[in-house]
């Protein structure tokens, strides 16, 4: 586990300092890529956290055909009413999905039994991208 110091210098943009809180998912247009595996099982999700700025991945289990995942609460609670894109599980996912940090660091005041190691940053991306889906 990587636990910075209040001294930690930020790195590629990357503020070690937040501290972590747990608030409402933000909704950000902050650019964000989603793709499928290569064995169309997963979507992986790749961006920068819009609250420390850490670079943050989310694997995603696909649900069922044609589906996205089903990884947060908030997505299983109010993802029903948001528009989904058609098609495209990945880009379907990316507009449907709550994300949380997962930058990899122990922020400042984090408990120890967090689920997602980041500065406890959620989101919803709000204008998605694909990469069309082949796994690269």
């Amino acid at each position: 586990m990587n636990v910075p110091t209040s001294e930690t210098p930020a790195v590629g943009g990357h503020d070690f300092g937040v501290p972590y809180a747990e608030e409402p998912p933000l909704e950000t247009a902050a650019p964000f890529t989603a793709r499928t595996s290569a064995d169309g099982r997963r979507v992986i999700v790749e961006g920068h956290c819009p609250r420390c700025q850490g670079r943050t991945v989310s694997e995603l289990p696909r649900g069922i055909p044609g589906g996205g995942g089903t990884k947060g609460m908030f997505s299983r609670l109010s993802g029903r009413d948001r528009p989904r894109a058609a098609h495209d599980p990945a880009a379907e996912v990316l507009s449907s999905e709550v994300f949380f940090c997962e930058c990899g660091y122990a922020h400042p005041q984090q408990p120890a039994d967090v689920s997602f190691m980041g500065c406890g940053a959620s989101w919803r991306a709000v204008a998605p991208s694909t990469d069309g889906g082949d796994g690269r």
